[in-house]
């Protein structure tokens, strides 16, 4: 059964407040296109798309990421070609279920020995730094060009796409030229999002689940968060055998609005992601109403809540433990509220203004399993924005975006800016309502008619009477565009000459078909279009009356069409 079937018996004991699904997964797989599937020869399983299909058949299992590694040659020899970069990438496009199972495929830069390894999703190419012909092939092994060990260099480049991230693989305190122990990098901590507290068993060729958890890497995720790095734990299994969440119970667990890849990469952007040693364990974590993950603004003191949920015996909870620290201090958290043998933890931690404080949740089960939830940040002010959403949803209609959010009460609260990003990072205003201001629930509704081409960010910020701020959670959804676009034909009706103007996202050689009514083609032009409008002149002077269709595409693609009456 899928994991996110919940049982009535666990879903009554959530909290009534929880907005998002939880989904089970791992991001750190590899298959035969690099170093992975080393078992092929007898299982079958070789491709991403093969080693996808046996995901699926997993338990407790709703999503996968194969990263593989990005090189060929090293001690280890990975064996990665380039251009199996466009194979797996079409291969988990081809797999993938929106709403069943969630199939991504990205890959595993660096090298172990005096670098450090990093699982990235959501660049559009292969980074490497192989250059020229070798053993990978007749040219170069990478579409990005990195040097070898250039992290710095690497941060960019993953800034650089709105949908990329990475998360620290087995991580190290010296590696990635010493980022842990070194001066705070804030380009690395805008394109990192997680880091793992477990990883493995690398080599286990294990399929009935039955490995223990791996090793912990508890240390580097303390130090990180003290050092003031954004990010959040997760668990990668980081299979080479074919055995994609069969080999152990651990997972990576994501709080989503729905099974979608947008709705999955949303959530690691947000940090809103947790590690287990358990498979199917559901935790909340907030402060003040706000989720994992959260960077938020309060005027109260920190109302810190916890609540686990597991339908299988003899996993009940041992031990809750709320860490704290002061992020960029340096100094480790430590432990600032323990409750035992309960599944549930209610604590007030009392703050001064200016306070800056992380928090988040380590959860013991019985059986030893372990929980690591990402923490929630949290600043001190004087005075936040007394506004409480209920919701807060973006909705495609007709390519535009209708954002609908529901506030619970608003008290001297002066207005509401609706707020865009491409990448998740760097907002802008796109438009204001007023805000209503009074202590009854309140529907509001804005449209975007602009939205980008591929995954489009949207967050509230909330400004009171007294010039204070705060943001909303942040809601996500991919727009789908063609890449050239019919905008209008004139006249229409037509005579003689038609127009037709189109809008073309990029430079296009494309083919503008005229079909009559009966599906027979009349005219057949070849051309060229620029970035932005274009105007495609057609004589119709030899038509005769009646319905047309046109049809503009690529070689084996169609992309826009419309119709048209000759007079």
């Amino acid at each position: 059964m899928k994991s996110f079937l919940t049982v009535l018996a666990i879903a009554l004991t959530l909290p009534s407040f929880c907005q998002y699904n939880f989904y089970f997964g791992n991001l750190h797989a590899h298959t035969a296109y690099s170093d992975g599937n080393k078992d092929s020869a007898t299982t079958g399983y070789k491709t991403p798309g093969s080693s996808f299909s046996y995901a699926k058949g997993s338990y407790h299992m709703d999503f996968l990421g194969i990263a593989e590694h990005n090189h060929f040659s090293s001690t280890n020899n990975p064996g990665m070609h380039v251009a199996d970069y466009t194979k797996g990438a079409y291969q988990a496009d081809t797999a993938n279920q929106e709403g069943s199972f969630v199939c991504m495929f990205g890959m595993e830069w660096g090298v172990i020995d005096n670098g450090g390894h990093i699982i990235t999703y959501g660049v559009p190419g292969w980074i490497g730094w192989e250059s020229g012909s070798g053993s990978w092939g007749p040219s170069n092994n990478y579409t990005i060009y990195c040097a070898k060990n250039d992290y710095s260099n690497f941060w960019k480049i993953i800034n650089s796409y709105p949908t990329a991230f990475c998360t620290l693989a087995h991580p190290q305190d010296f590696d990635y030229n010493n980022l842990i122990e070194g001066t705070y990098n804030p380009s690395a901590d805008s394109a990192i999002v997680g880091v793992a507290v477990r990883s493995g068993a690398a080599f286990s060729t294990t399929t009935d689940y039955s490995d223990p958890a791996p090793s912990s890497y508890q240390s580097v995720y303390f130090n990180a968060l003290a050092k003031g790095y954004h990010l959040g734990p997760n668990c990668d299994q980081d299979n080479h055998y074919t055995n994609f969440g069969r080999t152990n119970h651990i997972r990576t667990v994501v709080l989503a609005k729905n099974l979608k890849r947008d709705s999955i990469t949303a959530a690691y952007k947000a940090n809103r992601f947790y590690a287990t040693d358990d498979w199917n364990a559901q935790v909340n974590f907030t402060v003040n109403g706000s989720f994992m993950g959260s960077n938020i603004t309060s005027a109260t003191n920190s109302d810190i809540q916890v609540s686990v949920a597991d339908a299988d015996a003899g996993d009940d909870v041992s031990r809750i433990d709320i860490y704290y620290g002061i992020p960029g201090s340096g100094s480790l958290p430590t432990i600032l509220r323990t409750v035992t043998s309960s599944n549930t933890l209610s604590y007030t931690h009392s703050t001064v203004l200016n306070d800056k404080f992380y928090y988040f949740a380590r959860i013991i089960q019985k059986d030893g399993d372990f929980i690591y939830t990402a923490p929630i940040w949290v600043f001190r002010n004087l005075s936040s924005v007394p506004l409480t959403l209920i919701n807060f949803t973006a909705i495609e209609k007709e390519k535009k975006v209708l954002l609908n959010w529901t506030t619970a009460q608003e008290i001297n609260d002066n207005k509401i800016d609706i707020e865009h990003a491409v990448d998740g990072i760097h907002f802008t205003v796109i438009g204001s309502i007023q805000s209503a201001n009074t202590n009854q629930p309140n529907n509001y509704s804005f449209i975007d008619s602009i939205p980008a081409n591929g995954i489009n960010f949207y967050r509230l910020k909330q400004t009171a009477v007294t010039g204070n701020v705060v943001y909303s959670s942040i809601t996500a959804i991919t727009i789908s565009k063609p890449t050239v676009e019919i905008t209008k034909i004139n006249p229409n009706p037509v005579i003689n000459q038609l127009n037709i103007i189109c809008n073309a996202a990029d430079q296009e050689n494309i083919i503008c078909k005229i079909y009559s009514a009966e599906g027979r083609e009349v005219k057949n032009i070849a051309g060229s279009l620029v970035s932005g409008e274009n105007k495609i002149t057609v004589d119709v002077s030899s038509l005769r009356r009646g319905t047309y269709f046109i049809v503009i595409s690529k070689p084996d693609e169609k992309i826009t069409e419309a119709k048209f009456i000759k007079q």
